[in-house]
C-alpha cells in the first residue's frame, strides 16, 4: 500500500513539473509586447536569416523571414535549390503554433534553412524580453579568401554521375551533379542495392538514407565536398557520398574521365 502511494505521489509530482514548464513556455517568457528584429550568423557564403517577430499580449503572433546575402540579395526563385526559401513559410507557421524556436521541426530538404531560423528567432526573443526593438547593424561582406587547393576552379557544365563499388552489404552509392555556369546546381544522391532499388523506410539503420536530402542540400551549399559535415548515425553514408562527390567533380574538371563516372552535355 505505502509503495503504491510512493508512486502515485511521484508521478503526480512528474506531472505538476511537467505542466510547470508548460505553462512557462506558453507564458513566453515574459517577452513584452512590440516587434523585434534579429539575424543569424552568416555561413561561409555570406548568407544569413533575418527574422521580424511581433509580439503581443506576450505571445508570438506574426513571424516574418527572409535569407539574404551580405549584398542585400534576396533568396528566390532563381535560388539552385528552392526548398531553402520554399521552406520559409512553414517554419514562420510553426513558430506562432509552438512559441518556442526549439520546438520548430526541420522539413526535409531545408535543414540547414531551420537552424539559421532557430538562430535568429532565438536572437529576436531575447530581444523581447529586454524590450529592445532596435534593428541590428548592417553586416559587413567579409574579404574574399581563396583556400589553397578549393574545389570549384573550372568545373565544365554538364550532368557528372559516379558511383562507388559494393559494400559488404551489395550497396552502393551513387550521384548525380548538375554544373551551371561553373557551379554546383543540382544534387541526387542514392544508396542501392544490385538490383538497383534505393534504400527505403524498411532499410534497417533508416539514418543513411534520410541523411541523403541533408547531405545534398550541404554540398549545395558548401560547393565543396570537404565542408559537408558529417550527421550523427550516418558517418558511412557520409564517407561514400564524399567520395562520388569528389569522384564526380573531378570529372567536371577533366581530371578524371576515364572511370565509371560519365557526362552528359547540352
Amino acid at each position: 500500500m505505502n509503495r503504491t502511494l510512493g508512486l502515485v505521489i511521484v508521478l503526480l509530482v512528474i506531472l505538476g513539473v511537467a505542466i510547470y514548464i508548460n505553462a512557462q513556455r506558453q507564458a513566453g517568457a515574459d517577452w513584452k509586447d512590440g516587434t523585434y528584429v534579429a539575424r543569424s550568423e552568416p555561413d561561409e557564403r555570406g548568407w544569413f536569416g533575418e527574422i521580424e517577430i511581433q509580439i503581443k499580449d506576450g505571445k508570438i503572433t506574426s513571424v516574418n523571414y527572409e535569407e539574404l546575402n551580405q549584398q542585400g540579395n534576396r533568396k528566390g526563385p532563381d535560388y539552385p535549390y528552392p526548398a531553402g526559401p520554399g521552406s520559409h513559410d512553414d517554419y514562420e507557421q510553426r513558430l506562432i503554433s509552438s512559441q518556442d524556436p526549439e520546438e520548430v521541426e526541420a522539413i526535409s530538404g531545408a535543414t540547414q534553412t531551420r537552424d539559421r531560423f532557430v538562430d535568429a528567432a532565438k536572437k529576436a526573443l531575447q530581444k523581447a524580453e529586454e524590450g529592445d526593438q532596435s534593428r541590428p547593424p548592417a553586416i559587413e561582406p567579409p574579404p574574399p579568401v581563396q583556400e589553397p587547393g578549393q574545389m570549384g576552379a573550372g568545373w565544365r557544365d554538364g550532368t557528372y554521375t559516379a558511383r562507388t563499388e559494393f559494400d559488404d552489404y551489395g550497396y552502393y552509392g551513387e550521384i548525380e551533379l548538375v554544373i551551371s555556369d561553373g557551379r554546383i546546381t543540382e544534387v541526387r544522391y542514392d544508396e542501392k542495392d544490385r538490383e538497383g532499388n534505393p534504400k527505403g523506410d524498411n532499410y534497417p539503420y533508416p539514418q543513411g538514407p534520410e541523411s541523403e536530402d541533408r547531405y545534398e542540400e550541404q554540398l549545395l551549399e558548401t560547393q565543396d565536398p570537404e565542408k559537408v559535415e558529417v550527421i550523427t548515425g550516418a558517418t558511412q553514408t557520409w564517407e561514400r557520398f564524399k567520395e562520388v562527390a569528389k569522384e564526380a567533380l573531378g570529372q567536371a574538371s577533366g581530371e578524371d574521365m576515364n572511370n565509371q563516372g560519365q557526362m552528359q552535355t547540352g
